[in-house]
């Protein structure tokens, strides 16, 4: 059986939002878990909140893309999320991957269209807006990772990697 853009980026995603689902809910269990929303590793990167929305996007800008749908709108900056409005935005992306037809994402994610990248356009494939967007989604969750384990969150590598082993297709 090949390996498709399906295996490649839609499992993939599955298994990155719900690491990073997890890591929140272990977030929300910690005493100090009302700060962590508004959290940065360093001043001038930016917030727990910003990950999520920002991991959660663009998933969905390439669910979107691989669908042939409307791209979403990008969240501003300065939007401070709750744990149940975190958890929200990573389920409805799930939701959205979930029901995607696989066969269509297969067929048509060699055409090529236009897409908006903030203030440039460009033609891109499915393919290659999948390869170009699954780094920024892998450094959001990343990055929210970190500044978790930076505010003292008990996280370790298991933590991180579990769903990449146990979420099923």
């Amino acid at each position: 059986m090949a390996y498709t853009i399906y295996d490649g980026f839609v499992l993939q995603a599955k298994r990155t939002l719900t690491t990073l689902s997890d890591i929140i809910h272990k977030a929300e269990e910690h005493p100090d878990a009302s700060k962590f929303p508004t959290s940065r590793l360093y001043p001038d990167m930016r917030t727990l909140s910003y990950q999520v929305a920002a991991s959660t996007v663009q998933t969905l800008m390439v669910m979107a893309k691989l669908t042939n749908q409307p791209f979403p709108d990008f969240a501003p900056d300065d939007v401070v999320y709750t744990y149940p409005e975190m958890y929200e935005r990573i389920e409805s992306t799930l939701k959205v991957i979930n029901e995607a037809d696989k066969d269509y994402i297969i067929e048509h994610a060699g055409e090529v269209q236009l897409v908006k990248l903030g203030p440039f356009e460009q033609d891109l494939s499915g393919y290659a807006f999948a390869s170009m967007m699954q780094a920024n989604i892998f450094f959001h969750v990343s990055t929210a990772y970190g500044i978790l384990r930076k505010e003292g969150v008990p996280l370790g590598k298991r933590d991180f990697i579990t769903p990449f082993f146990t979420v099923k297709a």
